[in-house]
């Protein structure tokens, strides 16, 4: 029942999200983007981990063209596939032209060893990730795509600032989830006010 749930939740909102026009897709994420360039979390962070928009995604090529600008850590998701498994690692980039298309055609960094994320190393920075997803609700509850990359991703990394960017037309009243489901910090939509967004602050673990 449950799965069965998400997967009625994922056909009708991912329909939705694709059906958006163009011009207020852009609207949309420029306005998200804009509401996280000007706030403080942004300001304050070292590292930020984001995502290339495919299927009418909220865009984020503003935000990390901003954030190499700044001189801050910009780092794209690889999938990384194997007889055994497939997983998500995160890997630095220095220009958002070295993203070149990968697994099921999303962008995707070239995945050099050396330029691999390291959460260890980075514990004494304030990292923010923005992080995609089909549905989330006003606890945190975060819908993704049935694969679970970024849960087993960000699995025992408390440290790293979660904030969910979305199109407020995916911002539900509750979605399903289980136990291995990781909740996002905070959700930021086209609606996510400045005075909003200033409330957020970085996990303390």
């Amino acid at each position: 029942m449950e799965f069965s749930k998400k997967s009625s939740i994922r056909s009708e909102l991912r329909a939705k999200r694709e059906a958006l026009a163009p011009k207020l897709w852009q609207d949309y994420s420029n306005q998200i983007q804009k509401t996280i360039l000007q706030s403080r979390i942004y300001r304050e962070c070292d590292i930020l981990m984001a995502y290339a928009d495919i299927n009418n995604e909220v865009g984020t090529l503003t935000l990390c063209e901003d954030a190499l600008i700044a001189g801050k850590e910009v780092y794209f998701p690889k999938v990384l596939e194997n007889f055994n498994e497939a997983r998500m690692e995160f890997y630095r980039v220095n220009n958002t032209n070295e993203l070149t298309p990968g697994f099921q055609s999303i962008c995707e960094p070239l995945g050099e060893v050396t330029r691999a994320f390291d959460y260890n190393k980075s514990k004494d920075c304030k990292i923010l990730m923005v992080v995609p997803g089909i549905a989330f609700d006003r606890e945190g509850n975060r819908l993704g795509y049935g694969k679970g990359y970024y849960d087993n991703f960000l699995r025992n990394k408390e440290k790293i600032m979660k904030v969910g960017i979305c199109f407020s037309m995916q911002v539900l009243d509750s979605v399903p989830y289980t136990k291995n489901d990781l909740k996002v910090n905070y959700i930021v939509s086209e609606l996510t006010g400045p005075d909003e967004i200033e409330k957020f602050v970085y996990p303390e673990k």
